[in-house]
């Protein structure tokens, strides 16, 4: 008798803990639906995510699936498709609650009210708001969840935005100035956890918490491409998985307790739902068909990472294309804009789509050599890709005199002289002062329109290291 009321005892309290835990399923960084090919097996894969989606709520039905930010551009899928695939996705996993990425807004914010029109899941945002100052799209600033005995509160926060396209219906606020504001609700003084989504970098969020103790978890962005992270302030973790959806993390929340971390790696091991699979195969077939036309033949491989802090092949590449297109004088482009390596042989519509994938409209203004000056100045001591790459000059400049030389065919350039200049609406949109627009955004061509037309006039492409840009020490 004692023997069964212990094992109904058990039994019992077994189902009740199991009850009142709840588990977080979290990704981010889901740019593409398929697994990305380059590792053994793939990476990431929306099937792959579905499959472990369907056996962790099997185990725990009291699972919420959250996404931290970036569906939307930033790789060669993402500027084909703009988002629309990964909510079709999302719907069927399907994902409970959304953050924000700053490439959600890589076409505009009316851009993506739409693609989140589309989507079953809640979005929500902490810190982006409205022209007027109310919250983007009119969208909660924290979410609250009750599941059984446990409530759960969810902010969300987007960094970087100054990385995306300039839209002036999308405005981001200070992290800690909107989690100031928004943490005096009373609503969030009665939850047992207090969950971030946050897509900002480590010392970000440290500072987060450091401002914010009362955090319990944050569910950062991605810090590096291959790695899942679990990092600590004091005891608080700050859970940042692989970039492109290469792996979830499952946080098991107890009351009481402190968060319990696993972390899956969504690789080949993972067996891919066959509905998800189905999706994925068809957008992977529907890509390929798109982007397989040769343009031209390639005699040297492509390094965008070159780029970050150097004069690069790719950026001399594209530069040129810019700037022959324009009859311009000159051209420049950030080396953040030109996105992935691309190997010698068959240049094709992909491999020029891969390079520039944001899409972004080459346009035209006049300036002075003087102003030019001002541009280059403002980009080239940065190692986070806003070195500009150029054609039509070369510039040396000096890092211990600040001094920067425009020359022209082995000529210094007068302070004074006009050129015309071809860059994209990216970096036009942030440039400061008075220009004079020759072709603004309305009348240009696509970046990658312009590179498919440069490399298919030749039959071969063979760029060349020409001392474009110089930086000493001296």
């Amino acid at each position: 008798m004692n023997h069964r009321f212990l094992f109904i005892f058990l039994f019992v309290f077994s189902f009740s803990s199991q009850a009142q835990k709840v588990d977080l399923l979290y990704f981010t960084d889901a740019h593409q639906i398929y697994p990305l090919d380059d590792v053994e097996g793939g990476r990431g894969g929306m099937a792959r995510l579905k499959t472990i989606v369907d056996q962790m709520k099997e185990t725990n039905p009291n699972t919420i699936v959250l996404h931290g930010g970036d569906l939307c551009g930033g790789v060669l899928f993402g500027g084909i498709y703009k988002g629309f695939p990964m909510i079709e996705a999302f719907n069927q996993i399907p994902v409970d609650l959304c953050n924000f990425g700053q490439h959600e807004f890589d076409y505009g914010a009316a851009h993506c009210i739409h693609l989140i029109s589309k989507s079953n899941a809640q979005w929500f945002s902490s810190n982006l708001k409205n022209r007027d100052g109310d919250s983007f799209a009119n969208l909660p600033t924290y979410i609250i969840k009750e599941v059984n005995d446990l409530k759960i509160a969810f902010l969300g926060l987007t960094d970087a935005m100054n990385t995306s396209a300039k839209d002036n219906h999308v405005l981001q606020e200070d992290l800690i100035v909107a989690l100031t504001e928004v943490m005096t609700n009373e609503d969030l003084k009665k939850v047992d956890f207090i969950v971030v989504l946050s897509q900002t970098n480590l010392e970000n969020n440290r500072q987060i918490l450091n401002q914010f103790p009362e955090i319990d978890l944050i569910l950062s962005e991605e810090q590096f491409e291959h790695e899942s992270n679990i990092f600590y302030k004091g005891s608080t973790p700050i859970v940042s998985t692989a970039g492109n959806m290469s792996s979830v993390a499952r946080i098991s929340l107890s009351k009481n307790e402190n968060p319990k971390i696993d972390i899956i790696p969504l690789d080949h091991k993972v067996a891919s739902d066959s509905t998800l699979l189905t999706l994925e195969q068809y957008y992977q077939k529907d890509m390929e068909q798109q982007l397989s036309r040769t343009l031209s033949i390639l005699e040297v491989p492509l390094s965008f990472r070159n780029g970050i802090e150097k004069e690069s092949l790719a950026g001399n590449l594209i530069t040129d294309a810019f700037r022959e297109y324009h009859q311009s004088d000159v051209a420049i482009i950030n080396g953040s804009g030109i996105r992935t390596d691309i190997p010698a042989g068959n240049f094709t519509v992909k491999s020029a789509r891969s390079l520039l994938p944001f899409g972004n409209k080459i346009c035209q203004i006049a300036l002075t050599v003087s102003e030019l000056k001002e541009i280059l100045m403002s980009s080239v001591e940065d190692k986070n890709g806003k070195l500009l790459h150029v054609s039509g000059i070369s510039y040396i400049y000096s890092a211990k005199t600040k001094e920067i030389i425009i020359k022209h065919e082995n000529e210094e350039l007068k302070d004074e002289e006009w050129l015309t200049l071809s860059l994209n609406s990216y970096l036009l949109n942030k440039l400061e002062g008075d220009y004079e627009i020759l072709i603004d955004e309305s009348q240009a061509e696509t970046d990658y329109k312009i590179l498919y037309a440069y490399c298919e006039k030749r039959k071969t492409l063979h760029p060349k290291l020409e001392n474009r840009l110089i930086i000493t020490e001296e």
